[in-house]
């Protein structure tokens, strides 16, 4: 059967999905060739096929589910700390709050909210902000002490403020290297960064 009589037969069915029911006697006699299977029914096949598209669906429900339950979690952690910008008055209290609140919620190896100083952070600020005002992933040991006195696996990292003259740095470490990566999702945490910043101008 040539390609042309093939598209035929194809266009066919699809006007008369019914044929195979009208007709039995050849669906009991189709059958296709898998090579891991060998020889199959075409009901098998159908059956196999739908089990298939099944589990798909399954799994990317699955996966929508728990990006809504991940989501839900991190909206609810920043509200928590847009109500501590409302009610703490100095930047000790803020930066305490915050770590607590931020570690607790994310269940964090660190947090930390740090003032801009030039003199300290001017090569972090030109090695790693130079075209955005975000950094997520591993930092340099040397960079992992000065951000955090520590060392930590992977990191985010945000300026608060004008990326030409950041007021703040606010951080996020976790023990896990793979945690934090260039492709995760910063909507909440920007938002909550334009209210900081609108804080620290105040203290």
């Amino acid at each position: 059967m040539n390609e042309l009589d093939e598209r035929q037969v194809v266009d066919y069915l699809e006007q008369n999905r019914d044929f195979l029911q009208k007709h039995p006697e050849l669906l009991a006699r189709l059958s296709i060739y898998d090579e891991p299977n060998g020889t199959t029914s075409l009901v098998k096949r159908q059956q196999s096929l739908l089990q298939n598209k099944n589990r798909e669906l399954t799994d990317k429900l699955s996966h929508l589910i728990d990006n809504a339950t991940n989501n839900e979690h991190i909206f609810k952690v920043f509200n928590q700390c847009h109500r501590l910008l409302l009610k703490t008055d100095t930047l000790e209290a803020l930066q305490e709050k915050l770590t607590q609140t931020l570690c607790k919620g994310f269940n964090l190896l660190d947090c930390q909210l740090i003032p801009v100083n030039p003199d300290t952070h001017q090569t972090l600020l030109d090695q790693r902000f130079s075209v955005q005002t975000s950094f997520l992933g591993r930092l340099s040991q040397d960079e992992q002490m000065l951000l955090f006195q520590k060392t930590v696996g992977s990191v985010a990292v945000y300026l608060v403020g004008d990326k030409s003259t950041p007021t703040a740095i606010l951080a996020f470490a976790s023990s896990d290297e793979t945690h934090y990566h260039p492709e995760q999702n910063s909507v909440f945490v920007l938002e909550f960064i334009q209210a900081l910043d609108i804080k620290l101008s105040q203290l």
